[in-house]
C-alpha cells in the first residue's frame, strides 16, 4: 500500500493498480469533526445565544476547509484554546482572508491550505514558535524522540525558565510546551508507559503538509542553515537563511556515500563557523565515518552550545579523531553534547565544558576506552542534568580506581552507570536524581554498597527518584545473603523499581515476589537468564500488575515440563521472550490471559510439543517468531511445501509469523 497527496504517484508506480481517493467531508460532517475537536473539553457558556453564534460561525469557517481533514482539525486545534465568542469572532475575522474554497486536491489547493497552516502558526504564543520550527529540521516521516527533543530546545533557550512552576523541571516545562502543540494539533506525538516513563509523550512527528509549512516558515524567519552533501557530483548548500543573514543553526547532511574530499574542503576553508550556535549532524543511512576536516577545524565552532554527532564510528583520515578530542575543549560554550553511537574520543577535554547540561555517550557493542586522567573529570561538569555513558565493555587504563561521581547534585538523569568502573559509593550524593539504571557486577560486597547508597535516596524526604533500572550480573546471590537483598530493591517505596534483569541463578520466584505483596510491585520489564527455576514462573509472574515485557534465556531459566498462564494473568504483558527451557513439553494459555500481548517469540525449546491452543484468543497479537525449534514443532504450523499444518489455524489471525529465517543475535536484539 502507498499513500501520497498525488494521485500521478500512485500511477507512476503501478497503472493498473487501485487508487482509492479518499473523499472530503460533508458540511455537516465537517462541522461535527470541528465541534469535536473545538469543544471536546466541554466548554460551558452560560448564554444560549453564545452557543448560537459560536455554531454559525464554525459552520462558516469550516465550509471554507472544503472538507479536508487536516484543515479541520487543524482549525479545532485553535478554537479550541478560545473558550469565548468574542474569541471566535476574532478567529473568524483573522481566518477569513486564509481560508479559500477549494478546488479539489491538487497543489493549488495544497498552496491555499499551507497558507491556511501558516495562519495557526501565527496563532501560537511567541515561546511556542520556535518550540514548533525546530521541528522541521528533522527528516521527513521522522519520528522524533522527546526526550532528545526536550533536551535540545533546553540547550538552544528556547524553554523559559520563567514558566517553570515550584518543583518543576525544565524537562517538564518542555513537555506541557509540547502538549499545547499536541491540544493545538499541530503535531502529532505517541505515548510512553505512563507508570514507567517520567514522561507522558514518547515521540513526535508532522504531518507532511505540516512539516511544508515549518520548513516555509523557518525559511522566512532565518531560522536554521542546510548543508546537504551528497554522492556522485552533488553538493547542496540548502539554507534557509539568506547567505547574507547571521543564521546560527547548522544541520549537516551526509548521505551514505557522500564526498569526504567536497566536505573536507568545506571545512577547511569555511570562515564563518564561530557564528553558530547549534550543529546538528544527520547522516542518511548511517555513513560509518565523518570529513576529517571537521574534526580538526571542531575548534572554530567556538560559540557552540549544541553540538550532536551521533552514529558514526570513526572520522575519515588516520588519527583525526584525536584532533576532534582536543579541539572540543574549546567549545566552552557548550549545553549540550551527544557523541551517541560514536567512537570518537572526548576524555579528557570533558573537564573545560563547564556549562555542559546534557552528555551523551552511550554506545553499544563497542568496547569503549578512557584514559586513566579522565576519572575526575565528570565531577567537574556541575551543571550536568542529563548523563548517558556508555553501555558496553569499557576500559580505563593505567588506573585501577573507578570514575567519581561526587559533586554531580544537580544530575536528573543518570543511564548505564557501571560499578565495574564506575564508583558506587558516590550514588548517595546524586540527591536530585529522577531516572538511573545502573549495573552491577561481579561482586556481592558491590551489589550490597549500591542497596545501601539506594535506601539512602529512597530515604530521602527529598528523593525526586522515579525511574530505576537495575542490571544484576554473576554476583552470587545464591551463596551470599542475596534472597533479602532481592526483596529489598522489588519492594522498596521510594525507589520506583521499574526495570529489572538478573542474569544468574536465583530462588524461586515466589519468595522474591510473594503472594501477599506482588499487587504492589511496579516492575515493567523483566529480564530473568540462566535463573535454573524448578517450579513454574508463570503462576507469580502473570500477577505483576505493571509487567509489559518478559525475557527468560540464556542457560536453563527454567528446567521444568509444564508452564500455564492462567485466563486473568499479565493484564498488560506485551512482549513475551523464552528461549533455551531445556525441558518444557506442555504450554497452556487459558482464554482471557495476556490480552494485550503483542509479540511473542520462542526459541531453543526442543521438547515443545505444540503451540497451545489459547493462542487462539491473543488477538492483540502483531509478531510471532519461532528460533531454532523442531521440526515437527514447526511442521505443525507450515508444511516443508508451504502448506498450513494442523497448528496453523491457531496463529492465522497473526500478521507475521516468522520460523527460522533470523540468527539468535538478531531475534534478541528485536525483543531488548
Amino acid at each position: 500500500m502507498l499513500t501520497s497527496r498525488n494521485a500521478e504517484v500512485a500511477e507512476h508506480v503501478n497503472l493498473n493498480g487501485f487508487i482509492h481517493q479518499p473523499e472530503c467531508l460533508s458540511p455537516e460532517q465537517s462541522w461535527e469533526l470541528l465541534k469535536l475537536k473545538a469543544l471536546h473539553t466541554g466548554n460551558c457558556l452560560d448564554i444560549t445565544r453564545d452557543v448560537k453564534r459560536m455554531e454559525e460561525l464554525g459552520r462558516e469557517m469550516v465550509e471554507h476547509c472544503a472538507g479536508l481533514l487536516l484543515a479541520i482539525v487543524v482549525l479545532g486545534g485553535v478554537l479550541v484554546t478560545k473558550p469565548s465568542l468574542i474569541e471566535w469572532e476574532k478567529v473568524y475575522r483573522d481566518s477569513k482572508s486564509s481560508l479559500k474554497a477549494g478546488k479539489g486536491l491538487g497543489e493549488a489547493y495544497q498552496r491555499e491550505i499551507l497558507s491556511f497552516l501558516v495562519w495557526s502558526y501565527n496563532d501560537l504564543p511567541p515561546q511556542l514558535k520556535p518550540c514548533f520550527l525546530y521541528l522541521s529540521k528533522f527528516g521527513e516521516d521522522k519520528w522524533i524522540k522527546l526526550e532528545t527533543l526536550y533536551q535540545l530546545w533546553i540547550a538552544e533557550g528556547m524553554i523559559l525558565s520563567s514558566d517553570k512552576r515550584e518543583g518543576e523541571t525544565m524537562i517538564q516545562v518542555a513537555e506541557s510546551y509540547m502538549g499545547e502543540l499536541v491540544h493545538r494539533s499541530m503535531v502529532q506525538v505517541r505515548f510512553n508507559n505512563v507508570e514507567s516513563s517520567l514522561t507522558k509523550f514518547k515521540d513526535c512527528s508532522l504531518h507532511d503538509l505540516m512539516r511544508d509549512m515549518s520548513l516555509i516558515q523557518a525559511k522566512a524567519e532565518d531560522f536554521f542553515e542546510e548543508i546537504h552533501f551528497q554522492s556522485g557530483n552533488q553538493f547542496h548548500l540548502k539554507s534557509t537563511a539568506d547567505s547574507r543573514s547571521a543564521c546560527t543553526r547548522l544541520v549537516i547532511r551526509l548521505d551514505e556515500e557522500y564526498s569526504s574530499k567536497k566536505a573536507n574542503d568545506y571545512f577547511s576553508k569555511k570562515g564563518n563557523e564561530k557564528c553558530y550556535r547549534s550543529v546538528l549532524l544527520f547522516g542518511d543511512s548511517a555513513p560509518t565515518s565523518l570529513p576529517r576536516a571537521l574534526g580538526s577545524h571542531v575548534s572554530n565552532f567556538r560559540f557552540l552550545k549544541v553540538f550532536s554527532v551521533e552514529n558514526y564510528r570513526n572520522f575519515s583520515g588516520a588519527f583525526s579523531h584525536i584532533n576532534f578530542g582536543r579541539g572540543l575543549g574549546d567549545l566552552v560554550y557548550l549545553r549540550y553534547l551527544s557523541v551517541r553511537e560514536t567512537n570518537l574520543l572526548v576524555f579528557p577535554s570533558l573537564k573545560k565544558l563547564v556549562l555542559l547540561q546534557t552528555l551523551k555517550l552511550d554506545i553499544n557493542n563497542v568496547n569503549y576506552v578512557l584514559p586513566w586522567l579522565s576519572r575526575d573529570v565528570l565531577v567537574k561538569l556541575d551543571c550536568l542534568r542529563h548523563l548517558y555513558l556508555p553501555k558496553y565493555k569499557v576500559y580505563v587504563l593505567g588506573w585501577k580506581s573507578k570514575f567519581r561521581f561526587n559533586g554531580l547534585s544537580k544530575l536528573e538523569t543518570l543511564e548505564n552507570f557501571n560499578t565495574t568502573w564506575c564508583e558506587a559509593k558516590d550514588l548517595h550524593e546524586l540527591i536530585n536524581l529522577r531516572k538511573l539504571t545502573l549495573t552491577v557486577r561481579d561482586s556481592f560486597d558491590i551489589l550490597e554498597i549500591v542497596m545501601k547508597n539506594l535506601g539512602d535516596i529512597a530515604s530521602s524526604p527529598s528523593s525526586c527518584l522515579r525511574y530505576l533500572g537495575v542490571s544484576i550480573i554473576n554476583c552470587g546471590i545464591m551463596l551470599n545473603n542475596g534472597l533479602t537483598i532481592l526483596k529489598q530493591l522489588v519492594h522498596a517505596e521510594n525507589l520506583n523499581l521499574r526495570d529489572l534483569k538478573i542474569y544468574e541463578r536465583i530462588p524461586e520466584l515466589g519468595l522474591i515476589f510473594p503472594l501477599q505483596y506482588v499487587s504492589t510491585i511496579g516492575i515493567t520489564s523483566l529480564t530473568l537468564a540462566s535463573s535454573c527455576l524448578e517450579e513454574d514462573p508463570m503462576p507469580i509472574l502473570e500477577m505483576l500488575p505493571m509487567l509489559g515485557a518478559l525475557h527468560m534465556f540464556g542457560r536453563n531459566p527454567y528446567v521444568g515440563k509444564e508452564m500455564v498462564c492462567s485466563a486473568t494473568g499479565f493484564p498488560k504483558l506485551t512482549i513475551l521472550y523464552f528461549y533455551g527451557f531445556p525441558n518444557l513439553e506442555k504450554w497452556r494459555v487459558e482464554k482471557g490471559s495476556m490480552p494485550m500481548l503483542s509479540y511473542l517469540c520462542i526459541g531453543k525449546c526442543k521438547k515443545l510439543e505444540e503451540l497451545p491452543q489459547g493462542m487462539m484468543f491473543l488477538n492483540s497479537l502483531v509478531g510471532i517468531f519461532l528460533q531454532q525449534m523442531p521440526q515437527d514443532f514447526n511442521y505443525r504450523i507450515t508444511r516443508e511445501d508451504g502448506g498450513e499444518g494442523p497448528d496453523f489455524h491457531k496463529i492465522s489471525h497473526v500478521p507475521r509469523v516468522s520460523i527460522n529465517n533470523q540468527n539468535y543475535d538478531s531475534m534478541f536484539s528485536v525483543f531488548m
